[in-house]
């Protein structure tokens, strides 16, 4: 990854996006270059007014990388850090985007992103969750949230821990210090895929999109999975299947389509 323009974007409307954006401002001692606007090296703080589901302008900014930084809900209220990508995989998009349609993927940067908030002491657990909502973006991008809960949303100090996590892999990133071992999907499990994590974190398997089990009760989402080979800044050497999550008609259809696209798979 040559030296590129990221964005680090930020919204005024969410609590943890914003205090995510006054901690980057105050701890890198940044100024506006224009309203909303703050530089520094390879990397643009942009804090915008609009809901971040439903940025697609974004696009327009010629970056090469877009990571989002927002507040993280949780119907179980368990406090954790994410990150995730965005798309959509059933024939809804309640939150953005378009229906059975994916933004491009950043598996190594997410990775790196991922591996960054893992390191972080603060008592949450780290996670990817499955690529769901918008915005629906051509630029590769992210998501790195945290929350669960509203004390966990509200916390200054976790925001602080946060977005200095966020930003250190943003400047690696920036600097292409390294690059992923494997690049794969995942097909087959929780909202909230801790096996898929755990092999990111321990084998350096860096994740694309994440098709969760859910989603599988939508039969279209089968044929979005040509989407997740194709839309991404590094295209997935194979498809890792949480086997067990998945009926065997379920799985024949998955392989199938893997096939067709020549995409292999490995079963955990």
């Amino acid at each position: 990854m040559n030296k590129l323009m990221l964005e680090i974007v930020c919204s005024s409307k969410d609590t943890a996006s914003i205090n995510s954006a006054n901690a980057i401002i105050s701890s890198k001692g940044l100024r506006a270059s224009s309203p909303g606007v703050y530089p520094y090296g390879e990397i643009e703080l942009r804090v915008i007014d609009e809901s971040l589901m439903h940025s697609e302008f974004l696009d327009e900014l010629g970056a090469e990388l877009v990571i989002f930084l927002s507040s993280h809900n949780s119907a179980s209220s368990v406090p954790a850090l994410t990150v995730h990508s965005l798309g959509n995989w059933s024939s809804a998009a309640r939150f953005g985007g378009l229906p059975r349609t994916l933004s491009v993927a950043a598996p190594a940067a997410m990775l790196m992103v991922l591996k960054g908030l893992a390191s972080v002491d603060i008592g949450l657990e780290k996670t990817y969750e499955a690529t769901h909502h918008g915005p629906l973006l051509n630029t590769p991008s992210m998501f790195a949230e945290f929350g669960g809960n509203d004390e966990t949303i509200h916390s200054k100090t976790i925001a602080r821990a946060f977005a200095d996590s966020v930003c250190r892999s943003a400047e690696q990133i920036a600097e292409a210090e390294s690059e992923p071992g494997k690049v794969v999907m995942g097909i087959g499990c929780t909202h909230y895929p801790q096996k898929f994590t755990r092999l990111a974190l321990d084998k350096e398997y860096a994740f694309s999109h994440i098709l969760p089990k859910y989603s599988l009760s939508d039969m279209g989402s089968i044929d979005v999975i040509d989407q997740a080979a194709t839309k991404s800044s590094d295209r997935p050497e194979s498809a890792i299947i949480d086997w067990k999550s998945i009926g065997s008609d379920l799985r024949t259809r998955i392989i199938k389509k893997l096939d067709s696209i020549g995409i292999g798979y490995e079963r955990i």
